[in-house]
């Protein structure tokens, strides 16, 4: 074969070095330099393979075309590592030694070098054996790339080949024969041709020791199908043919076998390389000629195929695919050996069995029977209720928004995987298998109810015939419809986000997108019970996930058809409209700018942050932190650092052992709910610490008030019922009725709520509200309005709408009213799976009970319930759902007024 085929004639490779480089190193110089070089490449071998092969692995990797051929370039690339401080003259000494026209055979080589041929002067004296059994190797090897490169049809021409050259199906040939056979399948138009010597060493090898001068043909043949169902394929193979061979008998029927072979499934169809046509014909014509050549052309004529047949075609055509997992797809796709009978998918009885076991229907009286005796689940309704295929697909849709964002879209991958067709439609067999690798179960009823409103009228469903449904209407069944005000809130975040919804042609790079999801927002994340990066690769997983099985996000940027059917699917996991808007107005920055051109936005407050700016630092309200974010007010009247100032007593508690109590104001000074000022804060017109006019919020500073924001923390991480439950312990110590509460009764409510006070710390809360109150109790009810803290002047305008909205015109709210409109389902809790419904709802109507008067709310009664909401959400969203969504003030979401 000529040097392009992989062999060259042993003329060839007997030859010598040349004379002209030998001439500057001598022969004993080179052998030494030659053995240097092995024992280095002797050190980096592996156990587990010899040094001929590694050798061939080092010059393989640098034959990039698989010709079994290199140059002087690529194998001093391949030897650089074993050739440190040789001179290039010498490498290419050594390549000249064992190389033919510049070309070095590395096979060959490996074998010699290794073995010292060259080096031990026995080359040449050989003649024979050694060499020309790597000869015909590598042009035998040569052959078969050859013709397995060219395809399944190459090799069925060389079986053709001998066929025609024995035309009395003797099964041998001779050396005329074989020559004329290989002639006729390697020539000059094929870009690939034999030597005649070469061939003559062929058949040398391959000829009939028993019969002289006859060569076997089958034996050469069987070269090119030793190990070519080898792991997997052949289980692959057999699973085609067992489910052609339904009665098992090791029989198909060739008619058969021609129509159950699927070409629009076949791979190279499937990724637009092949039309389906061509792959068909091509099936049937190599088929066809393999049965001829196999059976002889005076076979008696079959319609049957047997399983040998079977497998020895599709060696053949393995020995063509080098990938097995490429091998193993096709035989897959184009036998439908996937879509078998499969008990797991099949089975559909055993959601008919709970009727199973339940007790008939026995008399309730006289004249009447028990009703109602069959439990209702997903097999048994109501005569009166109609099953819909919108029905089947809310069922879905809840099961799968159960398992989280991650597998919605997994089942959307499972399903665009089951289409390996790519023409948008499933059958019956396709559609399970995507249910069943998705969890998804349904009825037979049910899936004919699918099938029927996800029809596919195409022409491609015409000409399949079977009953199949399009995916992508089968898709929106199972999201749903994406609501008016979600879809609005989509087009708000890639507005914000640069683009432009109503311009196809407007995109957002993906960089965007991973640079302005603010994860550190979601309520989850802010509550310490779902960790940032693993939200931001939630996200960046899905979504790359997603635009890979759509085809989306052409030239690597994002669209708002991408963008837009993202969140189609991450809307299906959310059934409540509350928790969607909270969500993106946490996750994306939609700025007020935006919001207030949609219709009504709420201007912020003037210093107020931006979204962005708001959760990129934690937001604090009043004593929060020690020193405000806000710039400290002007400096007016005196100051501890001007020259003359008026000496102030040191009665703060920084110059003194023992802390000072403070002196209890004027029952008129007193603070009160709609008041900014917290118990604790001095009343001195300066700052006890700096001695100066400027007051850094020492109503966080102050040791009491530090202790009140700690209890109205520890109290409102409980919810409601930790004011209720704080509430009621005061009064059930309170045995005269009067508002107080002795220092032993005091601190049996300090354990019992665990609010964690130190002593010292109880002792001050204690004599502060003492006050002026000749009987030695604490007034629990100002401590209560000092716990509870002033409601912000951001959040009064929300409950005051709200208060107007229920009132009715009236002066007071009636607590059952309030408790009828209150939405459980909707409350930040609920929605993050914080609480359950039943509960929050229960813990609301307990503290509505209680705090009310007479069952109603007054204005004041009403401001101070919510003000104990207000510290238990600290977040401004949250707490505008509280007084929004969560009593069914639809008109404005989050980010709206």
């Amino acid at each position: 074969m000529a040097s392009r085929c992989g062999a060259s004639d042993a003329g060839s490779r007997l030859s010598g070095v040349a004379g002209s480089r030998m001439s500057g190193v001598a022969q004993a110089e080179l052998n030494q330099l030659e053995e240097v070089i092995l024992n280095k490449i002797q050190q980096r071998v592996p156990s587990k393979i010899g040094e001929e092969t590694y050798i061939v692995k080092v010059c393989r990797y640098q034959d990039l075309a698989g010709s079994g051929w290199i140059d002087y370039s690529k194998f001093k690339r391949a030897f650089a590592p074993f050739t440190p401080g040789v001179a290039d003259q010498d490498v290419r000494l050594i390549f000249d030694r064992y190389a033919s026209n510049d070309c070095l055979p590395y096979k060959q080589f490996a074998v010699e070098f290794v073995r010292g041929i060259r080096r031990d002067g026995d080359f040449m004296a050989l003649g024979s054996e050694a060499v020309q059994e790597l000869a015909w190797e590598d042009a035998l090897g040569g052959i078969k790339a050859s013709l397995c490169g060219r395809g399944i049809r190459a090799v069925i021409d060389l079986c053709l080949a001998f066929s025609e050259v024995d035309p009395d199906n003797v099964r041998a040939v001779s050396a005329d024969g074989f020559s004329a056979a290989l002639s006729r399948v390697f020539s000059a138009e094929n870009d690939c041709q034999l030597q005649d010597g070469l061939v003559d060493q062929l058949f040398e090898v391959f000829q009939q020791p028993f019969a002289p001068g006859q060569l076997a043909y089958d034996q050469f043949i069987q070269v090119f199908k030793d190990d070519a169902l080898a792991g997997d394929r052949r289980q692959a193979v057999r699973a085609a043919f067992r489910r052609l061979d339904t009665d098992s008998e090791g029989l198909v029927n060739i008619n058969k076998l021609v129509s159950a072979f699927d070409p629009v499934r076949h791979p190279q169809v499937s990724d637009g390389s092949r039309q389906a046509e061509d792959v068909v014909a091509e099936f049937v014509e190599t088929f066809q000629d393999f049965l001829s050549f196999s059976r002889g052309r005076q076979s008696y004529p079959s319609y049957l195929v047997a399983w040998e047949e079977f497998e020895d075609y599709h060696k053949f055509v393995s020995a063509c695919v080098e990938s097995e997992a490429l091998f193993c797809a096709t035989m897959q796709r184009a036998w439908n050996s996937d879509k078998g009978p499969n008990d797991s998918i099949e089975s559909r009885a055993a959601l008919a069995r709970p009727a199973a076991g339940v007790p008939g229907k026995s008399r309730a009286g006289l004249h009447h029977w028990q009703c109602d005796t069959l439990p209702l689940s997903i097999t048994h309704n109501k005569a009166t209720e109609f099953l819909t295929a919108e029905t089947v697909a809310l069922r879905l849709r809840q099961n799968i928004a159960r398992r989280g964002v991650s597998h919605a879209f997994d089942v959307v991958k499972n399903f665009y995987v089951a289409d390996d067709d790519l023409d948008d439609l499933l059958d019956v067999y396709e559609f399970r298998r995507a249910c069943q690798q998705s969890g998804m179960t349904m009825r037979e009823s049910e899936e004919m109810m699918c099938f029927e409103a996800c029809a596919a009228d195409t022409p491609a469903a015409a000409k399949k015939g079977s009953s199949l449904i399009h995916l992508q209407r089968w898709l929106c069944l199972l999201h749903g419809q994406l609501p008016p005000a979600r879809l609005q809130l989509v087009e708000r975040v890639f507005r914000a986000l640069g683009g432009d919804p109503g311009n196809e042609e407007s995109c957002v790079s993906p960089a965007a997108l991973k640079a302005n999801f603010v994860a550190e927002a979601h309520p989850l994340v802010r509550k310490g019970e779902l960790d940032a990066g693993v939200l931001l690769g939630e996200f960046l997983d899905t979504f790359s996930l997603f635009s890979h099985v759509r085809g989306g996000c052409q030239n690597g940027m994002v669209a708002f058809s991408d963008f837009l059917a993202y969140y189609m699917v991450y809307s299906s996991t959310i059934d409540n409209d509350a928790l969607f808007d909270l969500l993106m107005h946490r996750l994306w920055p939609i700025d007020a700018e935006s919001l207030e051109e949609q219709g009504g936005a709420e201007a912020p407050i003037d210093g107020s942050p931006s979204k962005r700016e708001r959760w990129a630092t934690p937001v604090f309200e009043v004593g929060d932190q020690a020193v405000p974010r806000q710039k400290a007010p002007p400096h007016e009247g005196p100051s501890s650092y001007a020259r003359e100032q008026q000496r102030l007593p040191d009665s703060h508690r920084r110059f003194s052992r023992n802390a000072v109590p403070a002196s209890p104001p004027p029952e008129e000074a007193r603070p009160r709910m709609n008041q900014s000022v917290v118990p604790g804060t001095p009343q001195t017109g300066y700052s006890s610490i700096t001695k100066s006019s400027i007051v850094f919020n020492e109503a966080a500073s102050g040791e009491l008030g530090a202790v009140l924001q700690r209890m109205r923390a520890s109290i409102a991480r409980r919810g409601l019922k930790g004011w209720t439950c704080l509430a009621e312990r005061f009064e059930s110590v309170d045995h005269r009725r009067n508002g107080g509460t002795m220092k032993s009764d005091f601190q049996r409510v300090h354990r019992g709520m665990g609010l964690g006070l130190s002593p010292e710390e109880q002792e001050l809360v204690f004599k502060y509200f003492v006050g002026r109150r000749r009987d030695g109790s604490m007034d629990y009810r100002e401590c209560l309005r000092a716990l509870r803290g002033p409601l912000p002047e951001r959040r009064a305008p929300l409950v005051r709408r709200l208060f107007e909205d229920m009132c009715q015109g009236g002066g007071a709210v009636p607590g059952q009213a309030l408790k009828a409109r209150f939405d459980a389902r909707s409350t930040p809790m609920v929605l993050v799976g914080v609480k359950d419904a039943a509960t929050e709802q229960q813990d609301f109507h307990e503290a509505v009970d209680h705090f009310s008067t007479g069952g109603f709310f007054e204005e004041q009664a009403f401001v101070d319930f919510f003000t104990m909401l207000s510290s238990v959400y600290k977040e401004e969203d949250e707490f505008k759902l509280m007084t929004t969504t969560v009593f069914g003030l639809h008109g404005a979401g989050i980010g709206g007024g």
